[in-house]
Order: C-alpha cells, then structure tokens, then sequence
C-alpha cells in the first residue's frame, strides 16, 4: 500500500521532471543569449520540401485560464496529420509500475536516512511533512523521486495540474480527433536519465528543496512570461545560484543536448507531411537547441506571430 501511494504521486511527478532553478517544474530554460526571435507564446513553423513541422515550446503544467491557446496556433493544428510529444506519460500498466519501482527504489539494505547527510535527510522530512508525506513514506526511494515528487506536490498546492499542461491538452485533442501520436521517448527513458544522477543526486534533492518555497510566488509569473513571450522575465525567473556546477552539467549534456540528438533522426523520419510537435520551450534553443538542429539538417525555419 505504501509503494501504491507514493507511486501515485510520483508517476504524476514524472511530467514534472527537470532540475535546475524552474528547471526542476517546468523544462523551460533558455541557455543562450543566441537565441531565436520569441512569438507570444513562442511557435515556428519549420520545412523541408514537401514536410511542415508546427514547434510549439511547451510548459509541462498549467491551469484553465490558459486556455484557448491562440488562434493561430489552433489554426495549424488543425492541419496536423500526426502529433509528435516527448512521451507517454499515461502509462499506468504493470510493466510500467514495475519499471518505476526499479528506478526509483533504493536496494533492500538501504534507507534514505542512510543515502543522505544528517541535515539534508531532516530538511528532505520537514519538507514532506508540509505536503502530508510521512516520513515511513519516504524511507526506500531514492533523492531524485522524492524531489520530483515533493516538487509536483507543491507545483499542485499552488494550483496547477500537469494535466493541463500543453504537452497533456494536445494529447487529449489528439485522442478525440484520433490522430496519430508519435512519441520521442519511452517512459523508460527518460526515467533512466534520472536514475543516472549518481554523484549529483543529492545536488537534484537539496535545489529542489531550496526552491520548493518559491512555486506559489514564482510559477504564476513565470507562466504569464512564456504566455506573453517575454523571454528576459522568463530569464530571470529561471536564474538561480541554489544548483550545483555539477548538476547543471549533468542536466544541460543529458537532459537537453543528449536527448535532443536523440530526437532529430526521429523528427526527419516522420512520414507525415504535416507535423505538429510540442516538446519542453528549453529543448528549442541554444547551440544544441532543436531550432538549430533542424536548421542544420536543411528546415528553413519561421518564426510564426501569434498576437
């Protein structure tokens, strides 16, 4: 029972996965200055011969006065042929369960009171208990799924719901038009990136702890800055000295630019004409952005006003 519940929470969780500074709620970063003129919110369109491909930089949680997105956005839609996310993050069967369990489980001699620091582990239990998770609850899971845990907890008591994230509301539409869903990654996947963290797990679970206190203060505008396309509010709302040198590293070679070269060849391959894609706004810029990516594998790209 207690691996049932706490399961709950992670598996919502999930759709929350990032790390550093609003990296850890929302995978929206902007790591370079270079980057491509912003749309409100930010969309392009990019093709290549026959092939159109609708980019639309995602927010991973939100609320209903989101919604309607834009009419131009909602137009384009409209001619998808085939809809292409990062993943399935519905998957509730067994096999599903059971790989969550292998990943976010400490082995059967260890405890979290034991992987952590004295002062670290008491945060971690004072932190958890502000969200009613009872330390029994937290014994035998690793740092990473208690942070992304505690972080859906607090992005949920602020009033937001992955659900209603953008990635999830176009995923539903898709489900009722019946149109086809590609998908980037497994759950798996992206489940083993985290479970890669090793020498800077702790470094995931002591940011997200220093950050946790800021959600209910710093997601409403930060949501208002991606809905508005204002890319230096959103800048400095991501800025934040409470991650590690380390884990940055890890999180910007693994969690952007590994994944998005594991993206590209799946992206060109799509046999679609038309193609509609929403994927984390931080995965489209920067040197090893997928803007730039695409760019390189001959798309002309257009940056599509949706004021």
């Amino acid at each position: 029972m207690m691996k049932n519940k706490f399961l709950r929470y992670g598996n919502a969780a999930i759709s929350g996965m990032k790390g550093f500074g609003w990296f850890g709620l929302l995978l929206l970063s902007l790591f370079s200055d270079k980057v491509l003129a912003i749309s409100s919110p930010d969309f392009w369109l990019a093709e290549r011969g026959d092939q159109k491909l609708w980019l639309l930089g995602s927010i991973h949680v939100g609320h209903e006065d989101m919604y309607p997105l834009p009419s131009v956005i909602m137009r384009c839609w409209q001619q998808a042929e085939t809809l292409i996310v990062e993943t399935d993050l519905n998957q509730s069967d067994t096999a599903s369960q059971q790989s969550l369990l292998s990943y976010a489980m400490l082995p059967d001699e260890t405890s979290l009171a034991q992987q952590l620091s004295s002062s670290l582990y008491q945060r971690t239990i004072q932190t958890a208990a502000l969200y009613q998770l009872k330390e029994p609850l937290l014994a035998k899971f690793r740092p990473w799924f208690v942070a992304i845990t505690l972080q859906q907890q607090a992005i949920q008591q602020a009033g937001y719901q992955a659900s209603l994230g953008i990635d999830q509301h176009f995923i539903a539409l898709a489900n009722n038009k019946q149109l086809a869903i590609s998908y980037l990654e497994t759950p798996e996947q992206q489940l083993a990136y985290l479970a890669r963290l090793d020498d800077v797990e702790d470094d995931f679970l002591e940011s997200t702890l220093k950050q946790i206190n800021k959600v209910s203060d710093e997601l409403p505008d930060l949501i208002a800055a991606w809905e508005k396309g204002d890319r230096n509010k959103i800048q400095a709302l991501l800025d934040d000295d409470d991650t590690s040198p380390e884990l940055q590293a890890y999180l910007e070679q693994h969690l952007i630019k590994e994944r998005n070269q594991n993206w590209i060849p799946k992206i060109i391959a799509q046999k679609s004409q038309r193609n509609f894609m929403v994927v984390g706004a931080m995965h489209l810029y920067g040197h090893d952005g997928l803007l730039l990516m695409l760019e390189q594998n001959g798309y002309k790209l257009t940056n599509i006003p949706t004021r």
